[in-house]
């Protein structure tokens, strides 16, 4: 991949896209949610869409369920990572305009107590803010 530090690079670039793709559906499937919109189909819509990623294939069908796949990354470590893209881009005279929106969702998951929680509940951070939204179950 490259000399030394490329792999510890690579990792930062995946994490900044995971964590992109991660803040991006939970905020895509709050509104869905909102909007009255099924979850299960809008899932397989976005599968078979542009929209597809990560997180829409393997961390919301079971969110939506109310499965967050507890043990995982934690909205802090997530928090760090950005931070540490940020740091690299910086270094490396990168402009980062998209990194903004995940620092916003999971610093604004940690400040409302799910930072040392799995990632996944930015989703819930999300639901707080937009009229205490719950992907599964009866609220909203």
């Amino acid at each position: 991949m490259g000399g030394s530090g490329a792999g510890h690079t690579a990792k930062l670039l995946n994490n900044f896209l995971n964590a992109v793709s991660l803040a991006a559906t939970a905020e895509v499937m709050v509104a869905g949610k909102k909007a009255g919109l099924d979850l299960h189909k809008l899932l397989e819509v976005l599968n078979a869409s542009s929209g597809v990623n990560f997180a829409t294939l393997n961390r919301f069908p079971k969110i939506v369920d109310g499965d967050y796949l507890e043990g995982g990354l934690t909205s802090k470590l997530m928090t760090k990572d950005v931070l540490l893209y940020c740091d690299l881009l910086h270094e490396l005279g990168v402009s980062s305009l998209n990194a903004a929106g995940p620092m916003a969702s999971f610093g604004l998951a940690t400040a409302l107590g799910y930072g040392d929680v799995i990632s996944n509940r930015v989703v819930d951070a999300i639901g707080d803010i937009s009229g205490g939204v719950r992907l599964h179950g009866s609220k909203e």
